[in-house]
C-alpha cells in the first residue's frame, strides 16, 4: 500500500505477471504502459535470440504486442497464427516438447530433381521433439526484474 492505493504483484506458475488494483489511476496506467512496452520489447530480443533457426519462418512470425484498455495493460510475446499451415502449433511443439503418435495422411511425393511423383499410403509417426523453452525460458528468467521495474513504476507513478 503506498499513497492511499492498493496493489500487489502475483506471478503465476506460467510465468504470467498480474498486478492487480483496488482502482487503476490514469497515471499509473501510463507509466505502467511505458515500463511494460520496454520490458516486452527486450523479451521479444531474448526470445527470438533462443528460437531455433531453420528457415527463419518462426523468427518472422514472433511479435510483441502491449495491449491497453481502460483499467488494464497487457505485454505480450508470441508466435502468430498462419493461413495454411499453423506455424503456431508448430511453435507450441518446439516450446513444450511433443511425444504422440499421430497420423500422416496419404499424399504424393516427389523425390529431390525428380518430376515423377509417388503415392505415399497413410501411416503413424511417432513425435521425438524436445522441448526448447524458448518462449518460457526468457520469460521465468526476466520474472524478478519485471516484478521489481513494474513496483518502481507504481510507486514512481503513485508519488508524483
Amino acid at each position: 500500500m503506498s499513497g492511499g492505493i492498493d496493489f500487489g504483484i502475483d506471478v503465476t506458475d506460467n510465468g504470467r505477471v498480474f498486478v492487480r488494483f483496488d482502482q487503476l489511476p490514469a497515471a499509473v496506467q501510463k507509466k505502467l504502459k511505458v515500463t511494460i512496452t520496454q520490458l516486452t520489447r527486450e523479451l521479444l530480443g531474448q526470445v527470438k535470440a533462443r528460437e531455433p533457426v531453420q528457415t527463419g519462418r518462426l523468427r518472422s512470425l514472433t511479435h510483441s504486442y502491449v495491449d491497453e484498455k481502460k483499467g488494464w495493460v497487457r505485454g505480450r510475446v508470441r508466435v502468430s497464427r498462419t493461413k495454411g499451415k499453423n506455424a503456431a502449433a508448430a511453435a507450441g511443439a518446439l516450446e513444450y516438447g511433443a511425444h504422440r503418435r499421430f497420423e500422416v495422411r496419404a499424399h504424393s511425393r516427389r523425390g529431390r530433381g525428380s518430376t515423377r511423383s509417388t503415392q505415399v499410403s497413410a501411416y503413424k509417426r511417432q513425435a521425438h521433439i524436445a522441448a526448447m523453452h524458448f518462449l518460457r525460458g526468457p520469460a521465468r528468467a526476466l520474472l524478478p526484474r519485471v516484478r521489481a521495474e513494474l513496483e518502481a513504476a507504481i510507486k514512481a507513478a503513485i508519488t508524483e
